[in-house]
């Protein structure tokens, strides 16, 4: 018999990732500052992410806190960690959530050579859903950590 264990640490990171979503959307969200500051947002992402303003959303002049691939990454582990008390049932002491996960990891190297070396661009939109791909399996890979084994059925 299995069972989902550690429900506080599980509500806590669902907490944190979402905080960070939130907290990631910068301007967007949060208002504008004058030109040539940075947002409270984009302090705390600074070390974190390369902010670079070709790679990040922006509407009227206002910018994420992060790039697009973060921003990805932020809402497909947020989506992911929510699911895994669901996605429990199918993972459980199977191989393919950490096969998805190295999918996910090699596709963003190929996205990243394969724009580098000039054999395609990828855009705004690629990076976030490739980013996406990578978080989801990053939350979901981790979902074994939260089954409790019942001894009598080990």
């Amino acid at each position: 018999m299995r069972r989902f264990s550690n429900p506080f640490l599980y509500l806590f990171v669902l907490l944190f990732l979402y905080f960070v979503l939130i907290t990631s959307m910068g301007e967007l969200l949060w208002g504008t500052v004058p030109p040539n500051e940075l947002h409270w947002t984009e302090k705390l992402f600074f070390g974190l992410c390369h902010q670079l303003p070709d790679r990040t959303y922006t509407i009227d002049g206002a910018m994420m806190a992060v790039n697009t691939r973060c921003f990805g990454i932020f809402l497909g582990m947020a989506a992911g960690w929510t699911f895994i008390p669901y996605a429990i049932r199918f993972t459980a002491g199977k191989r393919w959530p950490i096969l998805i996960l190295l999918a996910a990891v090699l596709l963003q190297i190929v996205d990243y050579l394969g724009n580098l070396v000039e054999f395609w661009q990828n855009t705004n939109h690629s990076r976030t859903l490739l980013g996406v791909l990578f978080g989801a399996a990053l939350s979901i890979s981790v979902s074994d950590l939260f089954l409790t084994r019942n001894k009598n059925n080990s």
